[in-house]
C-alpha cells in the first residue's frame, strides 16, 4: 500500500513541477522579449499598469510605438511602459471591436482538433473536481497532455490511482486545414482484476480556424494486447459567438455487433463555453436515446481551464 501511494504521489508531483515550470518559464520568456512589432498589423498591447490598448501598428522605433486605435486616434506608447505586446488575429478582428484570442482553441470535451499549439503554451484543467489534468506544446507541432483522477485518494486511499497519457502531432496542410494524430493511453497504479491498460490510436482532420471549426476522426481502441477490428469515428466542433461565448459539440459513432449484426451506436453531447481573456468553463451535456429514458437533457460535463 505505500508503494502505491508513493506512485501515485510521483506522478501527480510530476504534473505539478511541469505545470509549475512551464508556467514560470513562459512568464520569464515573454519578460525577455523585446516589444517589437510588424506596421499595417494590429497588436492588443498590455501596459506595465494592466490597462489594454489595441489597434494598427503605424510606427515602431527604439523608444516608443504609435498606435493607431479606433476613436482614441494616433497613440504614442513608451516601450518600457509595454509589458507586453501579441499580433490580433484575422479572425479576432470583429467590427464591434477586437476579441482576445480563444483560450482553449484546441481541445473540445474529451478529444481534440488538429490545430496545434503554439510552442511553449499550454493549459491545465479540470474535470467536474475530481480529473486533474494539463498539456504542454513542446514544439509548434507536438505537444503532450496527461492527468490523473482523486477520487482514488480521496476513497480512504484504496485505489485504482488511474492516470493517462496523451502525446499529439499535428501541424497545418493547407489554409484552414489541419491533420493531426495522437495516442490516449489510461492506466491504473493498482491492478485491478486482470486490468492491464487500454489505449486507442486517434487520427484527424480540422477545417477552420481557433474560434471555428470542425474536426473529423477516426480511431482504434487497444487493450489485452490486440487493436479493435472496427474503428470508432468522432464529429466534433465548435463555433464562438461571442467575444465571451461559445458552442462546443463532440459526437461518437462507435459500431457495435449484435446478433451477428453490424450496427452503429451514437452518443453526441452540446455545450456552453464561457470565455476569459486565460480561462474557459464548460458546460455541457452527454445524451442519446438510451440515457434520454433516464436523464432527459443527458448526462451533465463541467470542466474548468486555465491556459498559459
Amino acid at each position: 500500500m505505500k508503494s502505491e501511494f508513493v506512485s501515485i504521489k510521483k506522478i501527480a508531483d510530476s504534473l505539478l513541477v511541469i505545470m509549475l515550470v512551464t508556467c514560470l518559464s513562459t512568464f520569464s520568456l515573454s519578460a525577455q522579449q523585446k516589444v517589437k512589432g510588424e506596421p499595417g498589423k494590429t497588436y492588443q498591447i498590455t501596459m506595465n499598469d494592466g490597462s489594454v490598448v489595441s489597434g494598427k501598428l503605424i510606427s515602431d522605433n527604439d523608444k516608443e510605438i504609435v498606435i493607431q486605435s479606433g476613436s482614441m486616434g494616433d497613440v504614442r506608447l513608451e516601450k518600457s511602459n509595454i509589458r507586453s505586446m501579441t499580433a490580433v488575429a484575422a479572425t479576432d478582428q470583429k467590427a464591434g471591436g477586437i476579441w482576445f484570442a480563444n483560450p482553449n482553441s484546441s481541445k473540445y470535451l474529451l478529444g481534440s482538433s488538429a490545430i496545434p499549439l503554439a510552442k511553449g503554451s499550454g493549459y491545465y484543467q479540470n474535470t467536474w473536481i475530481f480529473v486533474n489534468s494539463a498539456c504542454y506544446a513542446f514544439t509548434n507541432n507536438i505537444s503532450v497532455a496527461g492527468g490523473f483522477e482523486i477520487i482514488s485518494i480521496m476513497a480512504k486511499g484504496e485505489g485504482p490511482y488511474a492516470f493517462f497519457i496523451n502525446p499529439k502531432a499535428s501541424f497545418k496542410v493547407a489554409n484552414n486545414l489541419y491533420a493531426g494524430a495522437n495516442v490516449l493511453y489510461a492506466n491504473t497504479i493498482k491492478s485491478v482484476d486482470d486490468f492491464g491498460g487500454l489505449a486507442t490510436l486517434n487520427g484527424f482532420f480540422t477545417y477552420g480556424n481557433t474560434n471555428n471549426n470542425l474536426t473529423a476522426a477516426v480511431g482504434w481502441g487497444w487493450a489485452d494486447g490486440e487493436f479493435s477490428s472496427k474503428p470508432v469515428f468522432t464529429v466534433s466542433g465548435m463555433t464562438r459567438v461571442s467575444r465571451r461565448i461559445a458552442f462546443v459539440s463532440e459526437n461518437w459513432i462507435i459500431p457495435r455487433t449484435i446478433d451477428e449484426e453490424l450496427k452503429l451506436y451514437g452518443i453526441f453531447s452540446y455545450g456552453i463555453r464561457f470565455l476569459g481573456e486565460k480561462t474557459s468553463i464548460d458546460l455541457a451535456f452527454l445524451n442519446n436515446k438510451d440515457i434520454a429514458k433516464g436523464i432527459i437533457i443527458g448526462i451533465p460535463w463541467l470542466d474548468f481551464t486555465i491556459a498559459f
